[in-house]
């Protein structure tokens, strides 16, 4: 009888064991694929993204006809840019201090641009929405399995 009851312990768990292996292989093919779905020709033209872009932000803001024009520029201009920057990037390769210092000085030529655009009211929604978007981030980071790391860090 002993016999038969370790049999059944033993087959019980070497089939829970072989079920939990499984489990993220699965989730892991989810994600190349999803990957893989993502990459394939359905992206958006860089028109597309800076109307998109450039609608949201109107809605956020309130923006004029005119505003909306050159800020649809701009955000094509913006767009073109990086998508010339990622092209130059390899996929492998970290960013260097070059790269960092180029997508540092985009970012400030963007946002002098934006301050001409937008009125000084237009501009501090704008600012205050950004800084609650990077606040999101950051607890979406912490969320996301970095939590020993922040643990380290804090305390």
């Amino acid at each position: 009888m002993k016999k038969v009851v370790i049999a059944l312990s033993f087959g019980i768990l070497m089939a829970g064991s072989s079920f939990a292996q499984s489990a993220p292989q699965q989730e892991a093919k989810f994600r190349t694929e999803h990957r893989n779905r993502k990459d394939k020709g359905d992206r958006k033209s860089p028109e597309e993204r800076a109307a998109q872009r450039t609608e949201k932000l109107s809605k956020q803001l309130g923006l004029s006809k005119s505003q909306e024009k050159k800020l649809l520029a701009l955000n094509l201009e913006n767009i073109r840019e990086m998508q010339a920057m990622r092209a130059n990037h390899n996929k492998g390769d970290k960013r260097s201090t070059e790269q960092r210092e180029h997508l540092k000085a985009s970012r400030e030529k963007r946002d002098a641009a934006l301050k001409d655009i937008l009125t000084k009211k237009q501009y501090a929604q704008y600012q205050q929405q950004r800084e609650e978007m990077k606040a999101q981030h950051k607890g979406r980071q912490y969320h996301k399995g970095n939590r020993e790391r922040s643990q380290k860090y804090n305390g």
